[in-house]
């Protein structure tokens, strides 16, 4: 079994969609901060499975070859879709699994911004390797595949179990979320109820793994990046699907951290923050299509955010060792929520997730 370990992806969206693309909006003004940003970036992979199959030779000289269409891609002001990953890898681990997986479609046409949370556990099928929990594409990836190899297919699988394209990814471990919300100054989160967990896991010990207690009040509370981490990551207080919904709370408290701060329309100290971050984020989103998705952060308003998550009630229970499926027309019905928006019932809107 492996270690209790639990991740968040809280800063992805901001650090992805809005802090990167900052950089470039406002005119390359800082080199320093292009090229922390350059340093995010890697290249795309593109898996085995994906290659075209080969054709036959041509033998009719006077027929021509059609010359192949290029890979589709986003429109610069159509929707697009980005799997947020957060990995829980520590000091002298090169593949660790993705502990936090959040779809996320942007609509730049409507300033509209909906997030989907997978639970880490769901049983799917993998590309070329079977049936696993969801968390393990982006290792088998990597080890399998090579190095790079894990966002593409971690990509593939949420893309084939949702059923829409995922272009891009945006990954980050531990220290990056909790560098963010520091150098925000940390955050401001309204807790619903109170949490206490008595076996909270923490390798704080010279690597070895052992558990706190922890226990956050009820009510409105600033969180710095170690308590914003450790209320993310918390489950034993309620369960898995539980601190999905927490990781999006955090994810939605920083947005509002950086609108009141500014940071979407100034240049004060933003080198600063991507110096920070540079050596705990990766990307595929390249310098250009940051371009196109400028405007998204600006404009966009945290009402226009809409929180989904496979709930508890959409899952089929599976045999061991299998965990638990994703119900078709569940899923379907999400996706839908995802792509159009709220659903319209009689009284008003289907509540969000």
């Amino acid at each position: 079994m492996s270690r209790p370990r639990r991740f968040v992806v809280s800063a992805l969206m901001v650090i992805g969609l809005v802090a990167l693309v900052v950089v470039l909006r406002l005119g390359w003004e800082w080199k320093q901060a292009l090229d922390n940003v350059d340093a995010m970036i890697v290249a795309p992979m593109t898996l085995p499975t994906e290659t075209p199959e080969p054709r036959e030779p041509n033998t009719n000289p006077a027929v021509s070859d059609p010359i192949p269409a290029p890979t589709a891609v986003p429109e610069p002001d159509g929707p697009i879709n980005i799997l947020l990953l957060g990995t829980d890898a520590r000091l002298g681990e090169d593949i660790s699994r993705t502990d936090a997986i959040i779809l996320v479609h942007l609509d730049p046409r409507t300033d509209r911004v909906s997030m989907l949370s997978l639970p880490r556990d769901l049983w799917v099928s993998i590309p070329g390797y079977g049936k696993a929990r969801i968390n393990a594409a982006y290792p088998i990836g990597e080890s399998k595949l090579g190095r790079s190899y894990g966002p593409a297919l971690a990509k593939e699988t949420v893309s084939r179990l949702v059923g829409v394209p995922v272009q891009h990814f945006v990954l980050i471990n531990f220290e990056g979320f909790k560098a963010l919300i520091d150098k925000l100054d940390g955050i401001f989160v309204d807790v619903p109820t109170p949490i206490d967990d008595p076996a909270f896991p923490t390798d704080e010990f010279a690597g070895d793994l052992r558990t706190i207690k922890i226990h956050f009040d009820a009510g409105y509370q600033r969180m710095d990046g170690k308590q914003a981490l450790i209320y993310s990551r918390t489950r034993h207080a309620d369960s898995d699907f539980g601190r999905n919904q927490r990781q999006q709370q955090v994810l939605l408290a920083i947005f509002n951290r950086v609108r009141e701060q500014g940071l979407l329309t100034q240049l004060t100290s933003l080198d600063d923050y991507t110096a920070t971050l540079r050596d705990y984020i990766r990307t595929d989103i390249s310098s250009s299509e940051m371009l196109s998705l400028a405007s998204v952060g600006t404009q966009l308003h945290p009402q226009n955010i809409q929180r989904y998550a496979i709930e508890p009630d959409m899952l089929i229970t599976l045999k061991k060792p299998a965990t638990f499926a994703a119900d078709p027309k569940a899923l379907q019905q999400l996706k839908k929520q995802l792509i159009d928006g709220p659903i319209s019932v009689a009284g008003g809107e289907e509540p969000v997730h």
